[in-house]
C-alpha cells in the first residue's frame, strides 16, 4: 500500500530507474561471468543468487513506487520466491544490504567491473529512499 508521498526525493524518473535496474542485471551477469571462470558452476550460481538480492529492493521499488510489474525488470533467472522472502523482513535485510554496498562496491569482488561505483551510488541512493519511506510508514508491503 503506498500513500502520495512515496515519491517525494525520489531523484530518478521511471525511465531512468529502469536503466538502472537494467544496468544492475548487467553487472551481476558480468560478476557472474567472472565468478565462473574462477569457480565450479554450483559455486558460481551461489555467488549469482547472492547478488541477485542486491536487486531485490530496486524489484520493490518499481513494484510498490507504481512503476509496472517485477516481472517487466527482472532476468528469467531471478527466483521471485526469494524475492517475496526479502519482503518479509525488508527493514533489517535492507540495513545489512546498505552497510555492505556502503562498506564495497560488490561489483570489483571477483574483477574490476570500470564506472561499477556510479551504479552503486545510485543503488544506496534507491535503497536510503526505499528504507525511509518504509521506516516512516509511507510505505508497507
Amino acid at each position: 500500500m503506498m500513500n502520495e508521498h512515496v515519491l517525494d526525493g525520489f531523484p530518478f524518473s521511471k525511465e531512468e530507474f529502469e536503466e538502472l535496474c537494467a544496468t544492475v542485471d548487467a553487472l551481476i551477469m558480468e560478476v557472474f561471468k567472472q565468478a565462473s571462470s574462477k569457480y565450479s558452476s554450483e559455486q558460481a550460481l551461489k555467488i549469482l543468487k547472492g547478488y541477485q538480492s542486491l536487486k531485490y529492493p530496486l524489484m520493490a521499488i518499481w513494484e510498490y513506487y507504481g512503476f509496472g510489474n517485477v516481472e517487466e525488470i527482472t532476468l528469467p533467472i531471478t527466483s521471485l520466491l526469494y524475492y517475496q522472502a526479502f519482503k518479509v523482513d525488508t527493514i533489517d535485510t535492507l540495513n545489512q544490504i546498505i552497510t555492505g554496498v556502503a562498506v564495497e562496491n560488490p561489483f570489483n569482488f571477483y574483477g574490476i567491473i570500470p564506472n561499477s561505483e556510479k551504479v552503486v551510488e545510485k543503488m544506496l541512493v534507491s535503497y536510503h529512499h526505499l528504507l525511509n519511506n518504509l521506516i516512516s510508514g509511507n510505505l508497507c508491503f
